[in-house]
C-alpha cells in the first residue's frame, strides 16, 4: 500500500467549492475490472475550505515503484473519479452570487434528502423563512404569512409566486401546524415536498441575487456608455 502522487482538483460535496484534495494517504491497488485501467486508489482527506472529510475512489494506470509500497496512479492517465463518501445525493449547481451560509444549508438539505426526507424539508423551510427575513424584511409568527407579506410586497415572477404557494399546500401546513410555526422541526414530509422546496429555494435564490446582480452589471454598463457620449447616468 502506497500513497497516490500529487492532489487533484474535485469538488467538494459538503460546500460545493472547486478544491485541490492533498490526501492524507491514497491506498492503490492492481485492479483490472474497470476497462482501460490497471490499478485503483482510495484517497482521503480534508476540505481545504470546510474541513469536512472526503473519500474519492479513482482508476487509472497502476504504477509500481522500487518498492512494493511505492505504488500509484498515473495522474495523466486517470478513466475515472468518483466521490465515495459522503453519499452525493444530486448534482444541483447554484450561482456564485449566492451567500456561502445559504449554500452550505442548502447542499446540507439536498445531501440528506435520499436517506430522510423529512430532515431534507424541514432544513429546507428553516432556509427558505432565512432567506425571507433576512433578504426580504418579511417577518410573521409562521411561514405561511411570511410567504403570503413576500408575494404581495415584493411582487416576485408568477412562478414563484405559486411556487412559494405550493410550499404551503404539498406541505400541508394545516395537518402540520409545526412545518408553519416552527420551520426547523423534523415532522412527516409529503410525497415530493423536500424536493419542492429545493426547487422553490433555487428559483428564489435567482430572484434575490442573480437578477438583482445581472440589472446592477447593465445599468453600470450603460452609464459607461452614457458617459462617453456625455449624457447624464442613470441613477
Amino acid at each position: 500500500m502506497g500513497f497516490e502522487r500529487g492532489g487533484r482538483g474535485v469538488k467538494c460535496p459538503y460546500c460545493r467549492k472547486e478544491i485541490h484534495l492533498e490526501p492524507e494517504s491514497a491506498p492503490t491497488y492492481p485492479h483490472k475490472d474497470v476497462p482501460g485501467a490497471t490499478g485503483v486508489a482510495v484517497p482521503h482527506g480534508w476540505c481545504p475550505a470546510c474541513r469536512k472529510f472526503i473519500v474519492v475512489i479513482r482508476f487509472g494506470r497502476f504504477v509500481q515503484g522500487s518498492s512494493d509500497w511505492d505504488r500509484w496512479l498515473d495522474a495523466e492517465d486517470i478513466v475515472s473519479e468518483s466521490i465515495a463518501f459522503p453519499p452525493v445525493a444530486g448534482v444541483r449547481e447554484l450561482p456564485a452570487e449566492v451567500p456561502d451560509s445559504y449554500r452550505a444549508d442548502f447542499f446540507e438539505a439536498e445531501r440528506v434528502a435520499p436517506a430522510s426526507a423529512n430532515a431534507s424539508a424541514a432544513l429546507s423551510r428553516r432556509l427558505l423563512q432565512r432567506v425571507l427575513r433576512d433578504q426580504f424584511k418579511v417577518s410573521h409568527a409562521n411561514l405561511h404569512a411570511e410567504i403570503g407579506e413576500f408575494v404581495a410586497t415584493h411582487s416576485p415572477p408568477s412562478y414563484i409566486a405559486d411556487a412559494l404557494h405550493g410550499v404551503r399546500h404539498i406541505g400541508n401546513f394545516a395537518a402540520h401546524p409545526l412545518k408553519d410555526s416552527n420551520t426547523g422541526e423534523i415532522v412527516h414530509a409529503e410525497p415530493g415536498e423536500a424536493e419542492w422546496l429545493l426547487d422553490v429555494l433555487d428559483s428564489l435564490f435567482d430572484f434575490a441575487f442573480v437578477q438583482p446582480r445581472k440589472l446592477s452589471d447593465r445599468k453600470r454598463e450603460l452609464n459607461l456608455k452614457l458617459k462617453a457620449l456625455g449624457k447624464p447616468e442613470m441613477t
